[in-house]
């Protein structure tokens, strides 16, 4: 089992990552897990790059709490060069956006 699989995300309907956040997601209650949401926007951002990447660089902003339920990821490419990818991920709950990274992958 892979770790995305074991944490439970999966595909969403159109082309993100969802993840249904449940009480081993959290870090006090009702609050998801900052690293849940860091995670969540780098596989989002990582599949909009379309390619074997990993994370050199990542900022993440959490703007608001997160708490258990349906969370969606959606990632766009900023830019991509021969060597280096950079790219934003977004969380979102309920249409709200709860955080968002912005990642420096180097592409494999």
């Amino acid at each position: 089992m892979s770790f995305n699989d074991g944490l439970g995300l999966r595909p969403g309907d159109d082309g993100g990552v969802v993840l249904d956040a449940a009480d081993a997601h959290l870090v006090a209650p009702e609050t998801v897990h900052f690293a849940v949401l860091a995670t969540l926007a780098e596989v989002a951002a990582a599949q909009a790059v379309g390619a074997a990447v990993v994370p050199a660089a990542v900022t993440v902003n959490l703007l608001a709490r997160a708490r258990p339920g349906r969370l969606v990821g959606r990632g766009r490419v900023l830019r991509r060069g021969r060597r280096l990818a950079v790219a934003e991920g977004e969380v979102t709950q309920d249409g709200e956006l709860v955080a968002k990274a912005t990642i420096t992958f180097a592409l494999l």
